[in-house]
């Protein structure tokens, strides 16, 4: 039995991508409503919520930015569900 920590770990990059995603073009694509009060932490949390496709709650998006807001989603469950065929995929091959 072989055993890579690089094969194992989780992807760093799904715990970046929502910050990359969140901030930048939510900021200026439309309104979030709900308990938003416009900072960068919100930001954060709406992104996330979005990216790991939990649902919307306490914020949510109106206008232009339920666009980016789905695609944001597809995104995520796309990458998780890659990821996770992946690692299932080499731990087959490795153990």
């Amino acid at each position: 039995m072989r055993f890579s920590v690089a094969r194992q770990s989780p992807r760093p990059d799904h715990a970046v991508r929502p910050g990359v995603l969140g901030p930048a073009p939510h900021s200026r694509s439309g309104l979030i409503g709900g308990r938003f009060d416009n900072s960068f932490a919100t930001y954060l949390y709406f992104s996330a919520e979005t990216y790991t496709s939990l649902g919307f709650g306490d914020i949510f998006p109106a206008g232009e930015i339920r666009i980016l807001a789905g695609v944001e989603a597809l995104t995520g469950l796309l990458m998780i569900s890659w990821s996770a065929s992946f690692s299932y995929l080499e731990m087959r091959r490795f153990w």
